[in-house]
């Protein structure tokens, strides 16, 4: 029986909130996030609400020819980015292959310059080890700016 794409990504959506608060709560940071069901709504909203600093959108795809994500999905994230003055994340996953994380790269590095062009995919533990390594930048940059 096909499976709803619908069903399948409020699936996928669910999935991840719940490794995010798993790493929020094991490394003590006060945040909780949940599925914005507002996406349905409005335009340019991210997939997750209340993940601060971010706007993170996911993607569950049968499969791909290449293993990469489609660019309308980075430029669907960088829009609601955008719109939110946050860092763009895009989670994707394609059946049998371990999930994915595209951040650019200043979210990394945050000394270098705001470019969402340039972009490093990665595993989810290693983007939560970038969350964990720089929380307290992200803090202050959002006090000061991020340009």
């Amino acid at each position: 029986m096909p499976i709803n794409s619908r069903t399948k990504g409020a699936s996928f959506e669910r999935s991840c909130i719940t490794s995010i608060n798993e790493f929020f709560l094991q490394n003590n940071f006060d945040v909780t996030c949940k599925r914005n069901l507002d996406q349905y709504q409005e335009a340019d909203q991210a997939d997750v609400s209340g993940f601060p600093f971010h706007s993170v959108e996911c993607k569950h795809y049968k499969e791909s020819s290449s293993g990469a994500y489609k660019p309308e999905w980075w430029r669907q994230v960088c829009k609601s980015a955008e719109a939110e003055g946050t860092i763009p994340v895009l989670i994707f996953k394609f059946n049998r292959v371990p999930t994915k994380v595209a951040i650019p790269l200043y979210a990394i590095n945050p000394q270098w310059e705001v470019d969402n062009q340039k972009i490093a995919i990665m595993s989810m533990e290693h983007w939560f080890d970038v969350l964990k390594s720089n929380w307290s930048i992200y803090e202050q940059k959002e006090k000061d700016g991020w340009n």
